[in-house]
């Protein structure tokens, strides 16, 4: 009897012993799985681990990405104009990217599929970065021309949104998706914000030269913190060339719907892939102030997708794709008839900018973006683009 008394004496000893040092490792434990638990919700990731690291470094060089676009993209009208170029050889230059980013993403797609999204990152930071170093070194027109061509395959928003359908299952593919979409407005708008700042201290092509730093930490980054891959997607083995293609034409509303898109594109699309431009020549507004008026379409884009996508997802596609080619009938010909002054110019851009959202959200009505689950890369670029801004999840 008295050697059980002392045995459990013992043992109840022990155990208060252990018990404050090993309830702080359970509590500890229990607390990093239940953070590592919630980014994963949030961003819409797996459950392993090594999905969840992917989503979060995608996350990260996305706004990287973003912010070092933005600030090119605001700099770039002011280093056109150091070497000689005009409103001209900038809209020329804004078609040619245009064009060749359209060429590459398709190839850009198949590489994704066969390659494996690390090297989609690789190689979409590292156009960036190619294209950011000539603008920053342009010294004549051509040059500054020769720039666009790296852009072929510079589609960071592109491989992060592959990321987010390789790293999620079917139910939170929605979300992971949004959450690269948000990032992807959020370092836009940031660096409209930064690029304003910055342009009070620093000349266009210092910025520059900050962009280009800035893409090639994004490129370290995937370097050091990516985790391996067991290899592509297996669904890009077993699909045939242009089948997945013929497929996405064949669902409900695609064919209207690219259709649509491309109409809105040379109208709207264009003025606004202009705004940089414009603000300089013929309004003279500084690098300062043309980031301010980039920081003002990017809020009203963003107040724009949070407010108008939820609600106009009830429609059908019909009547969105209608409301959102009448929607940006109005703005056009207001800046038309009094987009002749500073103020009106910035005013129209407002209902403009607000007018985008009506189409991207077509792809929510046909089915919480069903064709856009596609684990291929090649079909992803011709989808990504209309649902680009939607951050509706």
């Amino acid at each position: 009897m008295f050697a059980l008394l002392s045995d459990t004496l013992f043992q109840q000893t022990g155990s208060c012993l252990e018990r404050p040092g090993r309830q702080k490792a359970v509590s500890d434990e229990h607390r990093r799985l239940t953070f590592a638990q919630r980014c994963a919700d949030f961003l819409g990731s797996k459950e392993e681990p090594e999905a969840l690291q992917r989503l979060v470094v995608a996350h990260g060089t996305q706004a990287i990405y973003a912010t070092a676009s933005e600030a090119s993209l605001v700099v770039l009208p002011y280093i056109n104009g150091q070497v000689g170029g005009d409103v001209q050889s900038f809209a020329q230059m804004s078609a040619l990217a245009s064009a060749v980013q359209f060429l590459g993403g398709l190839a850009f797609g198949r590489m994704t599929d066969q390659r494996g999204s690390f090297w989609a990152l690789m190689t979409a930071h590292g156009a960036s970065l190619g294209s950011g170093l000539l603008v920053a070194s342009a010294s004549s027109k051509q040059a500054l021309t020769a720039a666009m061509l790296p852009l072929a395959m510079a589609h960071g928003f592109q491989a992060s949104s592959q990321i987010a359908v390789t790293s999620s299952t079917p139910e939170t593919r929605a979300i992971a998706m949004g959450r690269i979409s948000m990032t992807y407005g959020a370092g836009f708008f940031a660096g409209t914000l930064v690029t304003s700042a910055a342009a009070r201290r620093l000349s266009a092509r210092q910025i520059a030269w900050a962009a280009v730093f800035l893409e090639a930490g994004a490129i370290a980054a995937v370097a050091l913190l990516y985790p391996p891959e067991e290899g592509p997607p297996p669904d890009a083995a077993g699909n045939s060339e242009g089948s997945d293609f013929r497929q996405l034409l064949r669902r409900p509303q695609v064919v209207p719907l690219l259709l649509s898109r491309m109409a809105n594109a040379t109208s709207g699309g264009m003025l606004l892939c202009m705004i940089n431009q414009f603000a300089m020549d013929p309004f003279s507004f500084s690098a300062s102030q043309t980031s301010l008026l980039m920081a003002y379409v990017s809020g009203v884009q963003l107040i724009s997708q949070g407010g108008l996508v939820p609600l106009l997802a009830r429609f059908s596609p019909k009547a969105l794709r209608l409301a959102s080619s009448s929607a940006l009938a109005l703005p056009l010909l207001g800046l038309a008839a009094f987009g002749n002054s500073p103020a009106a110019y910035v005013f129209w851009l407002g209902p403009l900018t607000s007018a985008a959202p009506g189409l991207q959200v077509i792809c929510h009505a046909q089915g919480k973006y069903e064709f856009l689950v596609l684990n291929t890369g090649e079909l992803s670029f011709l989808a990504l683009d209309l649902w680009r801004h939607s951050c509706s999840v």
